[in-house]
């Protein structure tokens, strides 16, 4: 079995690699941490060590209708003209809309059951006959990172005078 030798050039490039995707798995793993600052300006100079350990699991990449790049602003407006309703007409139903779906969105009492169905319906309509014949865009496939454990801890002052002397 021959040995291959790493020039200086491919070592620093697979370092470069690893800890982009360590950077990555972090910020992914972190990205539910809330901070604990109050409002302002904060310096930082801290010296740690991070330990990763595990095994992560990226999925294949998919293709999916483009929903989150939609401009839905630009497309309500386009569509209140094309549907030839006036500006202030559509603008307080969209806001007896939004004011009605972020009051009883969750409470589907049967007062709005009826019209809950309907308006399930109408979405289910809008996915099945639009969003799904909308052209599918490239999605990086997840991360699975449950098997990744973390841990963090300071650099003891000394340690770290010696490491750069």
């Amino acid at each position: 079995m021959r040995l291959l030798e790493l020039t200086d050039t491919q070592t620093t490039l697979s370092r470069s690699y690893t800890m982009n995707n360590i950077k990555g798995l972090l910020a992914k793993c972190w990205k539910d941490v809330t901070l604990e600052l109050e409002p302002g300006h904060h310096e930082f100079d801290e010296a740690i060590t991070i330990r990763v350990t595990g095994s992560v699991e990226k999925m294949n990449d998919q293709y999916v209708a483009p929903t989150t790049s939609l401009p839905t602003i630009l497309t309500l407006a386009l569509f209140w003209q094309k549907c030839g309703v006036t500006r202030d007409h559509a603008l307080n139903m969209l806001k007896e809309a939004v004011a009605e779906a972020l009051t009883n969105g969750t409470d589907k009492d049967t007062e709005i059951a009826a019209r809950v169905k309907d308006v399930e319906k109408a979405v289910e309509a809008i996915k099945r006959d639009l969003i799904a014949k909308l052209p599918k865009q490239k999605r990086a496939g997840r991360v699975v990172t449950k098997n990744l454990k973390i841990e963090v801890e300071p650099v003891l002052e000394e340690s770290f005078a010696v490491a750069v002397a």
